[in-house]
């Protein structure tokens, strides 16, 4: 338990750039979000770091150990969540989306496609959701 102590580093947000450097040195990570309260410059003592990568890799979970071990190195904790965006749910996607900072991006043309269709279908697929919940429980 935390017991109100920090975990994390009071000054991970001056080390942010070593994360970058970890991700822009991967062959396998196209671009990567900072999201989450760090996004936000939000630290408390229940904070972690919250990374989104997107990767060319299909072996998804090899990269992900591996860049799990880097960062914690680059940022000093273990209090890192990772998430594959090329896997993740479509409402975990918009959400990091909508709450972002760029770490890297070497690929923006792919980047502002992912993003544009990931929020489309996000958009779509909540007005639908919404109307079945409504006739759900709204009408019977």
């Amino acid at each position: 338990m935390r017991y109100g102590r920090f975990i994390i580093s009071k000054n991970i947000l001056e080390l942010i750039p070593e994360a970058q450097k970890v991700l822009n040195k991967n062959p396998q990570v196209i671009f990567a979000y900072l999201f989450g309260g760090l996004a936000k410059n939000h630290l408390s003592s229940l904070s972690d770091v919250d990374i989104a990568v997107y990767l060319i890799a299909n072996n998804e979970l090899e990269v992900k150990l591996n860049l799990l071990n880097q960062l914690g190195q680059a940022l000093k904790t273990d209090e890192i969540d990772l998430v594959i965006l090329n896997t993740a749910s479509l409402p975990l996607k918009a959400r990091i989306i909508q709450n972002k900072k760029v770490l890297i991006d070497k690929d923006p043309n792919l980047r502002y496609s992912f993003e544009s269709l990931t929020l489309r279908e996000y958009f779509d697929f909540s007005i639908k959701e919404k109307d079945i919940l409504y006739r759900r429980y709204k009408i019977g």
